[in-house]
């Protein structure tokens, strides 16, 4: 299957990149690292490339918002079947948007359709929606596209650069996440001290 799936990405060329990003079947890692192999092959300039996939990015996100917005919890609760993410996950979301406000949209890099749905679910402003979502799959896509661009003809390797690059981006995001909460709760600091 994952054979088929890259000779999919492959046929298909530049147009491969919004719709592996879109149809959500191949790790969007991996697009993008095809993508950077396109770049440095001169197949595709980094512009256009970056391009497709940022707005393929935030077509996704948006799409699945106003599912969430307009079907509710009802209709977030079945496609979160066909996603395979347990209810437990979507109440879960649902507290850190309450605890957290529109940042945890970035979360989103992990788990696209939770946090995509969960924030139309929980009526999150779709301005401040739009705006976290665009700001982080911009970043996300032009990281991922350069990654590819310098392991070129290697692309594949991607999953292995993950493998370590993962936990640094984990940290990074419960870091941020950490320092907003001392932030906009100075009295933890007072306490300790």
């Amino acid at each position: 299957m994952w054979h088929f799936l890259e000779q999919l990405l492959v046929g298909c060329g530049v147009f491969s990149i919004p719709l592996g990003i879109i149809v959500q079947l191949i790790p969007n890692e991996l697009v993008l690292a095809y993508g950077g192999y396109l770049v440095g092959s001169h197949d595709a300039s980094f512009l256009l490339i970056f391009v497709l996939a940022w707005s393929a990015f935030v077509a996704s996100q948006v799409g699945l918002y106003w599912i969430g917005r307009y079907g509710g919890r009802p209709v977030a609760l079945k496609l979160y079947r066909s996603f395979r993410i347990k209810p437990e996950k979507q109440l879960q979301a649902e507290a850190w948007f309450e605890k957290y406000g529109a940042w945890i949209v970035c979360l989103s890099l992990i788990w696209r359709q939770l946090f995509a749905i969960s924030a139309g679910v929980m009526r999150l402003s779709f301005r401040k929606f739009f705006v976290v979502t665009t700001i982080v799959f911009a970043a996300w896509s032009f990281v991922f596209i350069k990654v590819g661009l310098m392991l070129g003809s290697n692309w594949r390797q991607i999953g292995e650069f993950m493998h370590g690059f993962g936990p640094y981006v984990g940290f990074g995001i419960a870091l941020f996440f950490l320092i907003r909460y001392i932030r906009s709760n100075p009295s933890i600091i007072k306490k300790s001290a």
